[in-house]
């Protein structure tokens, strides 16, 4: 499959005229983004990344707990972590998965990350075997980095919980890596709605972080025609987009997420919703219409 006109120019049209700045507040992103010092923005990215499974109201209600607990500095606060002093602060935490203990892991293993390499950019490329190669063994490592961390101190015998081994999923168990995905456009991308902190990376190496609404409008659409959320699908939605942009290929994911989230897409034919939808001429939904008898 090659990409079209059909597709590329309202691919381009959606990412040149979407109203980022009335979506942000309905986005993950709206968390980082509160931190003007990039040591604060670029830890409370990740925590937020790590949390987001779910709707953002939701894990966001939580999030905010966590976060007033960090105040006024979530990087001196991690820097400075004590888990018999500091955990009792994520006591009322409770979101699906996770627990106030997972919280307290996450600040001991970033302490550690930090004292060792200082940012969490750096923590990245000194696993990063190839910098023009393929994004997974760098995030393979990267979170292999919290999950390997001295956690003695939290957990049990060092075992660490299904919830905080839920916060970094390994790009070699197959699955799509989402939430390290998204992490990952936040920091790298340099235009908005991303802030483009980590110089080090080149946004034409980053996957597209796969969810349910890009999952389904990129099948509407024909980016991918695969029917499992994994990392090779996440790789293949990637590589279409890339024959519009490769120097950025995901700086479409914004867009074309929240087109489906906010309802503007319904993954079916709706003759009043889908009117002004560019895409229509390639949406499957729209190839084949039914004859009225």
């Amino acid at each position: 499959m090659t990409l079209t006109p059909a597709l590329r120019e309202p691919l381009e049209r959606l990412y040149r005229e979407f109203d980022y700045a009335a979506r942000v507040g309905r986005d993950a992103i709206q968390f980082p983004l509160r931190y003007a010092d990039p040591r604060d923005r670029e830890l409370v990215a990740l925590l937020t990344a790590c949390l987001a499974y779910g709707r953002v109201d939701l894990f966001g209600r939580q999030l905010e707990g966590a976060l007033a607990a960090m105040a006024p500095s979530p990087f001196t606060f991690v820097t400075e972590f004590d888990p018999t002093r500091d955990m009792p602060a994520f006591a009322r935490f409770r979101y699906r998965f996770n627990r106030p203990r997972d919280l307290a892991a996450f600040c001991l293993a970033a302490r550690q990350v930090l004292a060792r390499h200082g940012t969490l950019e750096k923590c990245f490329l000194a696993g990063d075997p190839d910098p023009a190669g393929p994004i997974g063994p760098a995030l393979e490592r990267f979170a292999h980095a919290f999950l390997d961390a001295d956690l003695r101190d939290v957990f049990a015998r060092d075992r660490r919980s299904r919830g905080y081994r839920h916060l970094f999923p390994l790009p070699s168990a197959g699955g799509p890596c989402k939430r390290l995905h998204l992490f990952l456009r936040w920091m790298v991308r340099r235009e908005p709605p991303d802030f483009g902190l980590w110089t080090g990376v080149s946004p034409a190496r980053l996957l597209i972080p796969v969810d349910t609404h890009v999952e389904n409008i990129s099948r509407a659409i024909g980016l991918t025609r695969r029917h499992s959320r994994t990392w090779r699908m996440a790789e293949e939605i990637t590589r279409r987009l890339a024959e519009a942009d490769p120097a950025d290929p995901v700086k479409f994911d914004f867009a074309l997420c929240h087109t489906r989230m906010s309802g503007d897409c319904r993954d079916r034919r709706d003759v009043v919703v889908c009117a002004p939808c560019g895409f229509k001429p390639v949406c499957r939904h729209w190839k084949k219409v039914r004859v009225e008898r």
